[in-house]
């Protein structure tokens, strides 16, 4: 019983050193505001990059909505130009095709007309 007694006085002993030493850093709480001074010091740096940062993207955003305006201007323009393009482009190939057509036409009543007894000579090698 004796050995239990000498091992709880000197866990006693120990939490009262541990207790002691953590009154102690509560009491002096210069590294609290040194932490505080640190983390203000580093939340205005953080802040510095960001505002040269969020700057630099407002400059660059707003050129950009510049010239997507430019571009939203242009676009019924260049689809009208289109447009157009495209429907010279189909008359052009309605053209074509009848002239094809007409074409085909006078060169089938020509072979009628001209009878279709074409004469084949067959070369024979001797």
């Amino acid at each position: 019983m004796g050995a239990v007694n000498n091992e709880v006085k000197k866990i006693i002993s120990r939490a009262k050193k541990v207790q002691g030493k953590l009154q102690e850093v509560l009491k002096n709480q210069d590294w609290v505001e040194e932490a505080k001074k640190y983390a203000d010091k580093q939340k205005k740096e953080v802040k510095k990059l960001l505002n040269t940062d969020t700057a630099k993207l407002k400059a660059f955003l707003e050129r950009e909505r510049k010239h997507l305006e430019r571009l939203q201007n242009q676009l019924p323009g260049e689809i009208a130009k289109w447009k157009d393009f495209a429907q010279k482009q189909r008359q052009e190939l309605k053209t074509l095709l009848t002239r094809v057509k007409k074409a085909q036409k006078s060169r089938v009543i020509e072979i009628k007309s001209t009878g279709s007894k074409k004469k084949t000579t067959k070369k024979t090698s001797k």
